[in-house]
């Protein structure tokens, strides 16, 4: 069985604002990919701007994130998992790499969520007198 949490609007805006606050301090250090996709998810389903990582990437889509991958795999010449596993080895010896690293590891899980989540209802909106 499934809980049901009803919250204003108005409440659920200003903790997806809070929440925004975490993504602007510790991202990308500290992401969790299902949470980033629900978060974007909601901002947009009540009309608020999309976060700044979502102009920063070109969008927040599953083929955006597999473009990320081929253009790092075709700067590497190589698998993106091959360049992760090199990178982990030897570590980024510039900004380049270092970029690579964290944007490649974010896809492949990003990835992995948007897969996970296809046919999903993350959430619904009504409208309701309940509060």
């Amino acid at each position: 069985m499934m809980r049901k949490i009803v919250l204003s609007e108005e409440y659920l805006k200003k903790l997806l604002n809070y929440a925004l606050t975490h993504c602007e301090s510790v991202c990308p250090s500290k992401r969790d990919p299902s949470t980033c996709l629900l978060l974007v998810e909601l901002r947009r389903a009540l009309n608020m701007p999309d976060p700044p990582c979502v102009e920063d990437y070109g969008g927040f889509d599953e083929k955006t994130f597999r473009k990320i991958v081929k253009d790092i795999e075709k700067r590497w010449g190589k698998s993106i998992k091959e360049v992760l596993i090199e990178l982990k080895q030897k570590g980024p010896k510039n900004l380049q790499e270092q970029i690579d690293q964290i944007d490649g590891e974010f896809a492949l899980n990003i990835i992995k969520v948007f897969k996970e989540n296809r046919g999903v209802k993350m959430f619904t909106i009504s409208e309701s007198d309940d509060l």
